[in-house]
This record gives C-alpha cells, structure tokens and sequence, in this order.
C-alpha cells in the first residue's frame, strides 16, 4: 500500500486547530462587538426614557397651564371639531354639549370668525361673539382667534375668550347711574317748574266748570283740559317719585303673597277695561317664606313689570308672562317676569331704563326707569336678558343684606 496516497492526518489536525482559533477569535470579537452594541443600546434606550418622561412633564405642564388659565380656550381641527378645550370653557358648554372633544363647534357658534381663520388664516385680534345657555341666558364673550400651523400648513384654528357679561352689565350700569345722574337733576328742576302752573289750569278749569252747563260744548273743552292736566300732573308726579325717590321702609313679607296680589290686580284691571283675560302663571320655587322688602315699592316694581309685558305683545289674547321666585345660595331673592313677546332689540337695551324713553306710542318712559330706581334703593339690581320664554326677561335681584330674612 502506498503510504503517500494516505492524508496528512496531522497536517489536517493543525488546519482544524488554527480554523477553531479562528473561529474562536472571530466569536469572542463578535462578543465584544456585541457587548458595546448592548451597552450603546442600554444608553439609548436610556436617553429615549428620559426624553419620553421630560416630554411628559412638558406635556403635563402645558395641560398644567392650559388648565389654569381663567379665559376659555378651544382648539379645532380643519373639519371644525373640537380637539382641545380647557375646564372654563368645557363649563360654558357643558349645559348644551355633554361631550365637547369631538363636538362640531359650527353647531354650537355658527357665526363665530374663528370659522373664517381655517380659510384665510389669518389671526383676528378681538371680537365679542354671543352664547345662549339652556336656560335662556345669554354670556356674552369677549374672544380672539389665531390659525394652528405645522410648519407652512394649516391644521386648525384655536380661540380663546374671557366670558364679559358681568362686566359689561356694570359697565352699561356706570354709564346708565351718570346719564340718569344727569337728567335727574334736570328733571327735578323742570317738574317742579312745570306743577305750579299746572295746578293753577286745573283750579281755574275747575272753577269754570262749575259756572257751565252741563250740556255745552264749552263743558266738554273744559273736561278736556282738566284731563290733560291731570295726565301731566300724573307724568310730573312720576318724574318726582323718579328724581326723589323714598327710601325702603322694610318689613318681613310673604313673597308669594305678594306677587299674587299683582297678579290679581293686573287681572282685574283687564277685567275692567273689557280686554282678554291674560295667561299670568306663577312658578313658585320658593314656598312661603318671607323676605325683607319694601311691598309698596316692591309691589310697584312688579306690577310695572308684568303689565309692560302684556302690553307689549303684538296679539294681546297670546301674551304669556310667567313670574318666578329663586333664592339664592347667599340667602339672596331674584323675581323674574319672563314673557313671549318681540323681546327688546339690541339697540334699545342700553336705553331701556332711561326716563322717557319708551317704545309704546302710549308710554310716558317713565315706568322701568321709577322701577329700576326703586331696586337700587334696596341694594339690588334690574336685569334685562332674554327669555326661554321668547321674548324679555326682567330679573329683580335683591340681596340679602337689602332685607335680611
């Protein structure tokens, strides 16, 4: 046998031998390799961990902020959906929108400019836009709009807005208490003026009345005139009661009582002048307590209230007036004279309480502007707003402290 056909068994042991190295080598690089990867994966992940957290609290912080803001913010995507909205906006509509993420904000502002900024983009300093509550309040809110942006692109719009009615209620009662400041004074200096003589034409009126027969013509005149002085008088008289209006005299009342009585007696003159019966009802939220309140003043207020609802609406056999007692969590009285009549216009609102200005062709002017005087005197206020009713609501609020009780 040839010896040399037969393999180099130890050549082949020493190429096996430096193959394992090799391998070997290779393997425990390849450990190393790996060892760094792992740790540069651990230093990564690491990092992205504290990214995510500092993230977090960036985003914790930011709700943090959105949150604490007291104006209302609302953010909107391009369809007009809500996506973002802040606890004191949520609260203004949370009594008309049960979920306000993913509401459609055209539904609940139809006319609002922030509509216009997803079309043009363009950012809108300031404009005062309208929100009916459910029940039938109105806020008014001062607002301002800008577009969201992700680089050149528009995504949605954001708006924020700070709710205005309380101030722009004392703002309309500052400029009303100086405008009423200065006609009052006027007033009383012209009334007293005007009285004199016309309690000397009633006196000689009276005088040549009772030298004329009965029957004549002259005797007609003559009634004509002593009317028409008593008118003025009546006019004059209500001016003096608006320029030197008596203080309350207090006393502990039965509110309900009180508002019954006014509503018989405005029934009662219906009943006399032959017209409809009108539809007053009373929703009485408050039972039989008694509250401290002028009721001759109180009574005057009210009256006036519920007859200017009646005669203002268009259709006398459909006029509604509801007349509602709440009291308040400060132990406060509200009475509302809620109506379906027109309501009063915008441009009227500012004017409603000043001396003879009035929208009745029969109307002297005088009557809100004597009641909304009588309220002050108590320490309250006289509120016009809208009614759920559909037309005005008069709200006389009395505080605690005017009355006690």
């Amino acid at each position: 046998m040839d010896r040399s056909a037969l393999p180099d068994i130890e050549a082949a042991l020493r190429l096996f031998d430096e193959t394992t190295r090799a391998l070997e080598a290779r393997s425990q690089r390849l450990e190393e390799v790996l060892t760094v990867k792992q740790q540069e994966l651990l230093h990564s992940n690491a990092a992205l961990r504290d990214k995510v957290e500092q993230l977090a609290r960036l985003r914790a912080y930011t709700d943090l902020v959105v949150d604490s803001v007291p104006a209302g913010i609302i953010a909107i995507d391009l369809d007009a959906r809500i996506t973002t909205c802040n606890p004191p906006a949520a609260a203004l509509l949370a009594d008309r929108c049960s979920d306000v993420l993913g509401a459609d904000y055209r539904a609940l502002f139809p006319d609002s400019p922030m509509l216009q900024v997803l079309t043009d983009g363009r950012t809108i300093e300031r404009y005062q836009t309208r929100w009916q509550r459910a029940d039938g309040r109105c806020a008014i809110l001062d607002a301002q709009a800008a577009p969201l942006r992700q680089g050149e692109q528009i995504i949605g719009a954001v708006e924020t807005f700070a709710d205005v009615t309380q101030l722009r209620h004392l703002q309309e009662q500052l400029e009303r208490a100086q405008r009423l400041k200065a006609l009052g004074e006027m007033a009383a200096g012209v009334a007293h003026e005007i009285r004199n003589p016309l309690n000397g034409i009633e006196g000689f009126a009276s005088l040549l009345r009772r030298d004329l027969p009965d029957d004549g013509r002259a005797m007609h005149y003559v009634d004509a005139i002593i009317d028409g002085v008593r008118h003025l008088n009546h006019t004059v008289t209500g001016l003096l009661d608006y320029t030197r209006p008596q203080q309350p005299q207090c006393r502990a009342v039965p509110v309900v009582e009180l508002v019954r009585s006014c509503v018989e007696l405005v029934e009662a003159q219906a009943r006399e002048d032959d017209g409809p019966p009108p539809v007053i009802a009373i929703a009485d939220a408050w039972g039989s307590q008694r509250f401290s309140l002028d009721p001759t003043q109180i009574r005057q207020v009210l009256l006036n209230l519920i007859q200017n609802a009646l005669h203002m609406h268009p259709d006398p056999a459909q006029a509604r007036v509801q007349v509602g007692l709440e009291r308040g969590p400060d132990g406060s009285l509200s009475l509302i004279v809620d109506d379906n009549g027109p309501g009063v216009a915008i441009e009227d609102r500012e004017r409603i309480f000043t001396p003879f200005y009035t929208t009745r062709a029969e109307g002297t002017g005088l009557g809100l502007a004597v009641a909304h005087t009588m309220v002050q005197l108590h320490g309250g206020e006289l509120r016009l707003d809208d009614s759920p009713l559909g037309g005005a609501r008069f709200v006389v609020w009395l505080p605690l402290a005017g009355g006690g009780g």
